[in-house]
């Protein structure tokens, strides 16, 4: 039976620190910034950018990561539905959460509140990353079912079908301000409890130790 593999947390393009917390399946180098997943046992290196911030709040600086996915997407379904839904057309760009949080439906899904908003980030200068616990192709399969989401605001998409198409998959350094009580990001000013993030002590953690 063979055994388990252990990895060495050096990056592998500069062979700094690579970081993470406990859950992590995505790490960051403390070096270069270069962001891996583990896959098979093995260290996958990732498109990675910070989102720079249009809303300031108290408290510590630090940023959590977003898979986002460039689509184009296209969908099918009853010509009533149709009709009913205009010209609605899907976002080209789609958020997945790649945090841990205790309970998305209770305390609201960040990755689908960036979709339906539409948001288009922009990036700024690089920023270390920790909290990844999803996988690339773990938060792929949450694409069309944001989509959904959002066509379900205008019409009943029962019988409806959609294809989606990939262009660009960035896991995203969003920026999160820490009071100690709740955490609110930069791009939207949404506010989430830090009760609600599964290794709040672990990232709170990281964050002191950046100051």
């Amino acid at each position: 039976m063979k055994g388990p593999t252990v990895l060495q947390l050096r990056c592998e393009a500069c062979g700094g620190p690579l970081h993470g917390t406990p859950q992590a399946l995505l790490f960051c180098c403390g070096d270069c910034g270069a962001i891996f997943e583990i896959v098979a046992g093995r260290f996958v290196a990732r498109q990675g950018l910070t989102a720079k911030a249009a809303h300031q709040a108290g408290g510590r600086l630090g940023h959590l990561p977003f898979w986002g996915f460039r689509v184009r997407a296209a969908w099918q379904g009853p010509e009533e539905t149709r009709m009913r839904a205009g010209g609605w057309r899907a976002p080209e760009w789609v958020y997945v959460t790649a945090f841990s949080l205790s309970n998305a439906f209770y305390f609201g899904d960040p990755g689908l509140i960036f979709t339906q908003r539409r948001i288009v980030l922009a990036a700024t200068e690089p920023a270390p990353v920790v909290g990844g616990t999803r996988s690339l192709d773990e938060a792929k399969i949450f694409i069309e079912p944001h989509i959904l989401s959002l066509l379900d605001r205008r019409v009943d998409v029962t019988g409806v079908t959609m294809s989606v198409v990939i262009d660009e998959a960035v896991l995203w350094a969003i920026p999160y301000f820490d009071d100690g009580v709740t955490l609110t990001d930069g791009v939207l000013g949404h506010t989430l409890p830090g009760a609600a993030l599964d290794e709040i002590g672990a990232l709170r953690a990281w964050w002191e130790r950046g100051r």
